[in-house]
């Protein structure tokens, strides 16, 4: 009895893995107390081992199989591992054992309603309507237009693409769009236009200003209905494929919500890497905080995902997993490795004498391409040089040549660089080349080095490997799978090790010879023709998912204040996603530190409740900023797209803070809020038209006054109120059960 005793303990005090601990050694000792199989499992289940909390159920099952709880706890737990059709079967089952259980009648109802649109969605997908891919190019455009070089994830896009449009028409059907932010609308770009930038892309290192211009000037065809991509989106199932970086466009998961909800989409991103969260210190903090955010509200929002290895798919899973331990997330990897010659020799042939000019004359040179940043660790490449300089003659160590554009924090491998004249001279940093100059550094390199802390890829290595160069490459991360058994690997951040293979490398000439023949036999790389067919034909496998994630995942806290602005969080969390999904539709301004404005006219927030606050009484409070201009709001709530009482007006002062608290009863956990401010006001010539700003809410239970102190000490306003006894800033409104 002590077991259990110090079981219960654990449990009341929610320390569910301990409790767990105790309840299963109990249990050992007394296996016939089948109610205490029924607290393992609800100890496992809020630990995040759904499934080990179900097995726990399953086991108490065995021995009272007529009990109608349990049946209702088995169908929660089938539900949060999104086994619908079998959640339903045990709601069902625990009905007609107990005709008096409300909990599972309502739970019952709401799966046979969500599986029957779940079908007729697929069945509406499927019936006598083509499948299209509709690729998003507006990272690539914003890219362009202000770097004019493409990078590795713009070739991505731009290959992909191409072969869509050509060579795999039939099979994908694709369309290409951008996001229009001005007039806030998804534009359709013409076929030949991306065709005309693929060409321009190819052409040369630096898309000539002309041509960029001529693309500019065309996105916006006159020619093409204002109805055009309604009628497809309408007439076909959609794929809304985003090969590119999405996480620093501003609302973009509301967009992608708005076209599920309007046209029944499907959205496969393509995940080129965590970087953010897995070397944080090599980042931005502000970077970071973005990144965290969006994916934080990443899994809510796919139906599917596409990354470029084996590493980065394991990782997108573990980082998920760490706040919803019940996903299984569902990401495809699809390896980079093209054979870039082809992606070059339309536009350069390796000429030596087109870098005679960027190394010393006769002098032999060993590559190493990446951007000038932290991650890529180039102070170990300068020691491992300083090692070499310090043990032979200058004129026998071959110029280590740094290709790639300045970035973040290379402060310190700049200063080491600048502290030694002997090894500034042996090493030479270029912030771009021709395509011509880099196919020929790549072929006349001794070899090419390639150190990073982490990749998701590594197409540097890909490019050294398509040339025929062999690769010395950091063994960690993804740089593995892109060397596979053709590349040389050192040890992570190991300067012993990385010094002793630049001997080897350098000063072995038959051995160099003879790994870099094994390379060239070794080498796996493919047709990016093939690369693009793999793309498609996986997008194209992917089902819905996203709106059966979030039914069985998404509800809004309770008892914890969600603040509708940007984050200094560090790390992804169920909470800091609270933003993006509560926020609902396009009538959102971006997301600021302080909070959201809203547009003109009227805008929503969504607020799916947990089962366990239906038909209870609840708070919920809500805080405004006022403009520049005193600003009448009216706040309406709604259940199942009913209006709960009578809409509330009210008048925000300019650059007020205001909260309003409602009280109400809800017996849905469909429950939303639309705040109309009509007309709205400018923010200053030049900016934006805004409705009212939205910082904050919460939802609580009445009874939870630690929750509704919290709130009022939150904010100075209502803090200094809440000291003097006064609650002018707060407006409560009763609003009558429904």
């Amino acid at each position: 009895m002590v077991l259990r005793r110090l079981g219960d303990e654990a449990r009341d005090g929610k320390r569910w893995g301990e409790a767990a601990t105790h309840y299963s050694a109990y249990l050992q000792q007394a296996p016939e107390d089948w109610p205490l199989w029924v607290q393992l499992g609800h100890c496992l289940k809020e630990s995040g081992d759904v499934e080990g909390g179900l097995a726990s159920y399953h086991r108490a099952l065995l021995l009272a199989p007529e009990d109608s709880d349990l049946h209702l706890q088995i169908g929660h737990a089938l539900k949060l591992l999104g086994r619908i059709e079998q959640a339903l079967h045990s709601y069902q089952r625990a009905v007609s054992l107990d005709h008096k259980n409300a909990e599972a009648k309502r739970e019952a109802a709401y799966l046979q309603e969500l599986l029957a649109e779940t079908k007729a969605e697929i069945a509406k997908a499927t019936a006598l309507r083509s499948t299209r891919l509709m690729f998003d190019v507006s990272d690539l455009i914003q890219y362009i237009r202000e770097w004019r070089v493409p990078s590795g994830i713009q070739r991505v896009q731009l290959n992909v693409i191409f072969f869509a449009l050509t060579e795999f028409t039939a099979l994908a059907d694709p369309i290409v769009v951008y996001f229009d932010q001005t007039g806030s609308r998804w534009v359709p770009v013409k076929s030949q236009l991306f065709l005309a930038l693929h060409k321009a892309a190819e052409s040369g290192d630096e898309i000539f200003e002309e041509d960029l211009q001529n693309f500019l000037d065309q996105l916006d065809d006159p020619e093409l209905p204002k109805n055009h991509l309604d009628t497809q989106l309408q007439k076909n199932d959609v794929i809304l494929v985003n090969l590119g970086s999405s996480w620093w466009v501003e609302n973009y998961f509301l967009k992608i919500r708005e076209l599920r909800k309007q046209y029944g989409i499907r959205y496969v991103p393509m995940i080129h890497d965590v970087i953010p969260l897995t070397a944080s210190k090599h980042c931005a903090e502000r970077l970071v905080e973005e990144f965290c955010q969006w994916f934080s509200t990443l899994p809510f929002e796919v139906d599917g995902a596409v990354t470029n290895s084996q590493w980065s798919a394991v990782d997108v899973r573990h980082h998920v997993s760490e706040f919803l331990p019940e996903v299984v997330f569902p990401i495809q990897p699809i390896a980079l490795n093209g054979d870039m010659r082809r992606d070059f020799s339309s536009r350069a042939v390796a000429v030596k004498d087109t870098i005679a000019h960027l190394i010393p004359a006769g002098a032999s040179f060993v590559l190493c391409v990446g951007t000038l940043e932290s991650r890529k660790n180039h102070l170990l490449l300068f020691k491992a040089w300083d090692r070499l300089l310090a043990k032979y003659d200058a004129s026998d160590v071959p110029v280590l040549v740094c290709l790639g554009k300045a970035g973040w924090l290379f402060d310190e491998a700049a200063e080491f660089l600048r502290a030694n004249g002997l090894l500034n001279s042996r090493i030479l940093l270029l912030s771009s080349v021709t395509d011509q100059s880099l196919v020929a550094l790549y072929q006349e390199s001794l070899f090419t080095l390639f150190n990073s802390f982490y990749e998701g890829w590594g197409l540097p290595v890909t490019e050294s490997l398509s040339f025929g160069t062999l690769p010395l490459v950091a063994c960690n991360t993804s740089l593995s799978e892109a060397g596979g058994r053709a590349a040389v690997y050192f040890r992570s951040d190991d300067l012993d090790d990385l010094h002793d293979k630049l001997e080897t490398l350098i000063f072995n000439a038959e051995e160099r010879k003879r790994l870099s023949n094994q390379a060239r036999i070794n080498a796996n790389l493919r047709d990016w023709r093939d690369i693009a067919k793999e793309f498609i034909e996986t997008i194209l496998e992917i089902q819905p998912s996203a709106n059966i994630r979030q039914s069985v995942l998404l509800r809004a806290p309770i008892g914890r204040i969600v603040h509708l602005g940007k984050s200094n969080a560090l790390k992804p969390s169920f909470d800091l996603a609270m933003a993006n999904i509560l926020r609902d539709g396009l009538n959102w301004h971006r997301l600021e530190d302080w909070g959201s404005w809203t547009t003109p006219g009227t805008a929503a927030l969504r607020l799916p409740l947990p089962d366990e606050v239906i038909g209870q009484d609840l708070m919920l409070f809500l805080r405004f900023r006022g403009t520049a201009v005193d600003t009448s709001i009216t706040v309406s709530c709604w259940l199942d797209d009913q209006r709960l009482g009578a809409p509330i007006e009210h008048m925000i002062g300019h650059g007020m803070r205001h909260n309003m608290a409602f009280r109400l009863n809800p017996r849905s956990p469909h429950l939303s809020l639309t705040i109309d401010a009509g007309a709205g006001s400018s923010l200053g010539p030049g900016d934006r038209d805004v409705g009212i700003g939205v910082t904050h809410l919460m939802l609580c239970r009445v009874d939870d006054t630690a929750a509704q102190h919290h709130f009022m000490n939150a904010f100075p306003e209502l803090r200094e109120q809440a000291v003097n006894g006064i609650h002018a800033n707060l407006q409560r409104i009763d609003i009558q059960p429904c």
